[in-house]
């Protein structure tokens, strides 16, 4: 696996794939690294991982925001012969979601900010241990990601965590950082499927098996099969 730069209006994004097109684009979540999703390899055929800017030792954007992070994201497809199956979790599949895709499979889509508790509760536990947080990217979470659904153009399989959001407690892994509103909202949405599946937040790491339960009827639909298959 390589890395592939490619330089957009707003700055290198750094693909890591066997070449620079590959068929399936994996986006992981706010402060995640491609590397903790690396055993997908062994699930799914050609499969590649689009960084975060800032994160997995991606270079930043020149703007710290969601909407440059899209924009410079569909300057890298633009160079695909064809749209990738994406997969994407929390923040990365908000970015998906703006980005053409074959289809999309977004585990675990924030939408509600106004409740994240574990996601602040992460950022204090970082912070304590004298990991540096850009406020930056911090301030992403300022307003709801509510806009999000409107941009969904390709047909989407939505999977959420069963382990309920509320109340704040001690818990591990993470819970589901979508509200029973949330997920009504993907729900109700007319190119969705979404389902919510045993876990919490972090699914792609604690339940991977369930996803890919839930996802292959999807992916077959779309022309992805798993990787003992072929691609």
């Amino acid at each position: 696996m390589q890395n592939h730069f490619t330089a957009t209006s707003e700055g290198r994004a750094v693909l890591s794939a066997d070449g620079p097109h590959p068929r399936v684009l994996m986006i992981h979540g706010f402060k995640r690294q491609a590397a903790q999703l690396l055993p997908w390899r062994a699930r799914i055929a050609d499969l590649g991982f689009l960084h975060l800017p800032g994160h997995s030792g991606a270079p930043e954007f020149s703007e710290v925001s969601v909407e440059a992070w899209i924009r410079g994201f569909r300057e890298l497809l633009a160079t695909f012969p064809e749209p990738p199956l994406i997969v994407a979790e929390s923040l990365g599949a908000i970015v998906a979601m703006s980005l053409p895709s074959r289809a999309l499979i977004a585990v675990e889509p924030l939408l509600s900010t106004h409740q994240l508790w574990p996601l602040h509760r992460t950022i204090r536990n970082a912070r304590a241990r004298g990991v540096e947080i850009d406020p930056a990217l911090e301030a992403l979470f300022d307003k709801p990601f509510d806009w999000a659904p409107a941009r969904i153009s390709s047909p989407a399989l939505v999977l959420a965590g069963l382990e309920p959001l509320l109340p704040e407690r001690p818990v591990f892994p993470e819970p589901s950082l979508l509200t029973d509103e949330d997920f009504a909202v993907y729900a109700g949405h007319p190119l969705v499927e979404a389902h919510r599946i045993a876990g919490g937040h972090t699914l792609l790491d604690h339940n991977p098996e369930g996803v890919l339960s839930a996802g292959a009827a999807f992916m077959a639909r779309h022309g992805f099969r798993p990787a003992a298959a072929g691609g």
